[in-house]
């Protein structure tokens, strides 16, 4: 997996800031653990019946490991497969608290119970509720240093499902090596994949993928365009001064205890079986523009694009540069050309993104960044200068937010699941340079 940080307004890539490293994946990934947890007293049984709890949320897939959470990575789903119990006092209070009705084998000195399975699952279930504090979770939590800590949750948490719609070709390369290339006049021509989640060398890719938008290439498209919303055009001078985009998405300085996560996990967005073209794109093109409704050229010009408030590059919506060329299969016949794979405009893709302990005005800022307003649209991947890599998203109505009050009081997962109406967050007020943001992503001439 490739994380390299753009420079916003210039797009090139920031050196001290790229990354690659290697992630597991697959069906087959799969582990075990046990936990002992021995000489449970009647004063201790509230602490176990948070652990229970806290295996729900394992449960649930709510509770990550390992490194780079906000970017979907670490987010995995436990089973309690087995419970066992031992016990030299079968009718004491902690075997009843935890085991009402239930029958012990002596096993010589001991009384056990074991639970697999189904009946073990229903075990976490019965856990007593957890009663809130009055007024809990309903502010972000602060550090002494201002900052929004993740010490406790509190504020705006939940969760969006987003649909991603491709509105015209997208090409989003590879990680590791091309799928393909070949040779012409003693030069290496190379044919890019879609990205799919497989192994970085060519060697090892199966034939049948499963091509995805890239988390991190979903997180800087959507950090960029809050960057704007949030006008967080200065950089943050330390932890005690971030601006909202720092704030929000993670940031690192220089120095001890000068970085912080971000608030905010985005996942990798799969598609069902999307239709996929090769395309062929002649250099230089940096020459062609889209202005009055066509593509022209200007020989010595640059791509079209926007630089809102001298730091931040966007390019506009546009059909596809007509010297794009479509082709049935890789097939190079010139060096000097870019040669890629592209998913079809109208394809689909679905994700999520978590968040958690957000002030209203943020989550008010991240709702309009995802799901903009009528006739504006997104842009990633390469070539997007050519009119490649426009996409819209959709907050599905099953988002929802967290109510902390309820969330572990028992019940189902309706009792503190509340849904997120998206009329009420999306709010064009609390969006900074709305105005320029309508005009430079007006997808309108699609």
């Amino acid at each position: 997996m490739d994380g390299v940080k753009m420079d916003p307004k210039t797009g090139a890539p920031v050196e001290a800031a790229k990354s690659d490293f290697l992630y597991a994946y697959g069906k087959e990934l799969v582990f075990k653990f046990r936990m002992d947890i021995q000489d449970i007293s009647p004063r201790e049984l509230d602490t176990l019946f948070v652990v229970s709890h806290l295996l729900q949320d394992f449960a649930r897939g709510d509770i990550p490991l390992g490194g780079e959470k906000t970017s979907g990575f670490g987010w995995v789903a436990g089973q309690l497969k087995q419970v066992d119990w031992l016990t030299a006092d079968p009718e004491g209070a902690v075997s009843a608290a935890l085991f009402s009705g239930a029958s012990l084998a002596q096993q010589g000195a001991w009384h056990r119970l074991q639970l697999k399975d189904e009946a073990a699952a229903q075990f976490l279930q019965n856990a007593q509720p957890l009663n809130a504090v009055q007024g809990a979770g309903k502010k972000a939590p602060r550090a002494s240093a201002g900052f929004i800590s993740h010490r406790a949750f509190g504020g705006n948490s939940g969760m969006l499902f987003v649909e991603a719609e491709l509105l015209t070709p997208t090409s989003v390369r590879e990680s590791g090596q091309p799928s393909f290339t070949t040779t012409l006049n003693g030069e290496p021509v190379n044919g890019w994949d879609f990205f799919s989640m497989s192994p970085p060398a060519a060697e090892y890719r199966p034939e049948e993928r499963k091509y995805a938008l890239p988390s991190k290439s979903l997180r800087g498209m959507l950090r960029h365009i809050y960057a704007i919303a949030s006008d967080s055009s200065v950089d943050s001078p330390n932890i005690n001064k971030l601006n909202p985009t720092d704030s929000l998405f993670g940031w690192v300085g220089r120095g001890q205890n000068q970085a912080i996560a971000g608030r905010v996990s985005i996942n990798f967005a799969h598609f069902q079986q999307p239709e996929l073209a090769w395309y062929k794109v002649p250099y230089p093109y940096g020459e062609w523009r889209f202005s009055g409704g066509q593509w022209t050229k200007s020989p010595g010009g640059s791509a079209e694009k926007t630089i809102v408030k001298n730091t931040w590059r966007i390019f506009p919506h546009a059909p596809i540069y007509p010297g794009a060329q479509q082709l049935a299969s890789f097939e190079a016949d010139s060096v000097q050309a870019s040669y890629f794979r592209a998913i079809s405009a109208g394809a689909k893709a679905s994700f999520a993104i978590r968040f958690w302990n957000l002030e209203d005005e943020e989550l008010q800022r991240l709702v309009w960044t995802v799901a903009l307003e009528d006739n504006l649209a997104h842009k990633i991947g390469h070539e997007r200068y050519l009119g490649f890599g426009s996409l819209r998203l959709n907050i599905l109505p099953h988002s929802y937010l967290i109510n902390w009050s309820k969330r572990y009081a028992g019940g189902s997962e309706d009792n503190w699941q509340e849904p997120l109406d998206i009329g009420n967050w999306r709010v064009p007020k609390a969006i900074s340079n709305h105005a320029v943001l309508q005009r430079v992503l007006n997808a309108g001439q699609l």
